[in-house]
């Protein structure tokens, strides 16, 4: 029964509860032990399936194959892949020099990443518990949670009226709030063009967020005191003048809270600078090139009285600059 590999992995992926019927067909098959599937002369067995899983970081082994319809794709194009290189091999395509060159390129980029994961598995790290703790007591501002900033704000919007008209129009929001900040709420319902306020009245909690514009977030993370009014503040939408409603005290997390993610920060970090730190010693190593031949891979691969799109865009921004130049020299002529 060839088809009984796969169906086994089927099942098995599908309903662990008919586990026990996907073995009895399992128990049907000719397939030697280890070999997943078969299909004419290729089949694919467990190790070509780790050796396949190796392409896939760590990591995301578990998720990309906790799905059928994918254990089923790898399987199948794992087959399709032998069976042609079975007809590569039985039509002597492998002997080919350029085929052979490939083969070898194949080669030393599988054993080039080898290499790199041995690297970072074999590297000596030092104790990141005690150097997390020392990064926390000189970086404890970097694990302060802001507490939120909400305000009410006039948007002035740009859409359908002049910058200018919009500057003079929020110039007396500001002014008029500066003056009376207990009238804000009126000057919100009269002034502003923010479709929302007929539900919020101006309302924008955690206004200091990454959730709002960049110069709004800031104007309302300036203020300090409720009643404050921010100076006139332009975004994307047009212009705001912002009035602080309540602002929550920051909170320092513990470091027993950020413990584990810095550890594992701090790890990664180690391990990625030290690798940068690996590949930098071997690209640094003395190096020797034949400039006439580096020159010309830029043409190798251009057909025979072709041009290089770098030639093209060049022509074609000296026909446009010429025009340009015609048009400024004819515009000048007429007048």
């Amino acid at each position: 029964m060839k088809s009984a590999g796969l169906c086994l992995i089927r099942v098995l992926c599908a309903n662990a509860l008919i586990f026990s019927a996907a073995l009895a067909v399992a128990q049907e098959s000719d397939l030697p032990p280890g070999v997943i599937a078969r299909q004419g002369d290729a089949v694919v067995s467990l190790q070509d399936i780790d050796a396949y899983a190796q392409k896939i970081p760590e990591t995301d082994r578990v998720g990309f194959f906790d799905n059928p319809k994918r254990i089923e794709s790898v399987i199948m194009n794992l087959l399709l892949q032998k069976q042609l290189a079975a007809e590569a091999r039985r039509d002597k395509l492998d002997l080919d020099p350029a085929v052979q060159q490939q083969i070898q390129q194949s080669t030393d980029d599988t054993l080039a990443r080898v290499a790199m994961d041995h690297y970072r598995k074999t590297l000596k790290l030092p104790d990141f518990d005690e150097l997390a703790h020392e990064y926390y007591l000189t970086h404890k501002d970097e694990f302060v949670v802001h507490g939120a900033v909400d305000v009410k704000h006039v948007l002035v919007s740009i859409k359908e009226r002049s910058e200018a008209e919009a500057k003079a129009r929020v110039g007396e929001v500001e002014a008029t709030a500066r003056a009376h900040p207990e009238q804000f709420d009126a000057l919100v319902e009269k002034y502003s063009d923010d479709p929302s306020k007929t539900d919020n009245h101006g309302l924008i909690e955690d206004a200091a967020s990454g959730n709002m514009a960049p110069p709004f977030a800031q104007a309302a993370d300036a203020l300090k005191k409720p009643g404050d009014i921010s100076p006139i503040t332009k975004t994307e939408y047009g212009f705001h003048v912002l009035k602080l409603v309540a602002r929550k005290p920051d909170t320092q997390r513990s470091f027993d809270e950020i413990h584990t993610a810095l550890v594992e920060k701090l790890r990664s970090d180690y391990i990625v600078k030290q690798s940068d730190n690996h590949n930098s010693q071997l690209r640094g190593k003395p190096l020797d090139a034949n400039p006439d031949l580096v020159a010309s891979v830029r043409t190798r691969f251009l057909p025979a009285g072709g041009k290089l799109p770098s030639e093209q865009a060049a022509e074609i921004n000296a026909a446009k600059l010429k025009k340009a130049a015609e048009d400024a020299k004819n515009a000048k002529s007429s007048q």
